[in-house]
């Protein structure tokens, strides 16, 4: 065919300066490699040459797009795979793994919702938690005990100290 290159066994490109190799589209760069130390090592770019993979000597990996793991391929960090997210075809998984705790913090509200959007819980940057019923709040934590909202059902009920029945 015309325009093919075909290597069967070992390529070695030296580049000058500091693109080792450049592979251009009809529109732009789509891959280069450089052996520039102080920034984009690999790159490979859309078709229009808006780089959507990029790898930093500084270690520094940033992908431009979605990335797509099959069911049961993990999504694996820590140096003993710690901290794994994944979907098994079925449920879908946080697992922490390792010696320590699983801490999720927000600098703000931290929401829990179901797959219609109503919240489930909520943890307020306030401090006071919310769990809610059909969207409906009936727990909230105050900064004096808890309000409860509907009725209370209990199988055992100790009260140590002052009690307010009032109906």
């Amino acid at each position: 065919m015309a325009n093919e290159f075909k290597v069967k066994k070992g390529l070695i490109v030296h580049g000058s300066g500091s693109t080792v190799l450049d592979i251009q589209g009809s529109q732009g760069q789509l891959f280069s490699i450089t052996d520039d130390l102080t920034g984009t090592l690999f790159a490979v770019s859309d078709i229009s040459g808006i780089p959507i993979f990029d790898v930093n000597a500084d270690g520094t990996t940033t992908l431009d797009g979605n990335l797509n793991l099959g069911d049961s391929n993990k999504l694996q960090l820590g140096a003993s795979q710690d901290l794994q997210i994944y979907h098994d075809g079925s449920n879908s998984y946080i697992s922490e793994l390792g010696t320590g705790d699983l801490i999720i913090s927000a600098d703000n509200d931290l929401t829990f919702k179901d797959g219609s959007g109503n919240i489930m819980a909520n943890m307020n940057a306030s401090n006071s938690v919310e769990l809610m019923f059909g969207n409906v709040k009936k727990f909230e934590t105050t900064n004096t005990g808890v309000t409860v909202t509907g009725e209370l059902e209990a199988t055992t009920l100790d009260i140590n100290g002052n009690a307010d029945i009032s109906g």
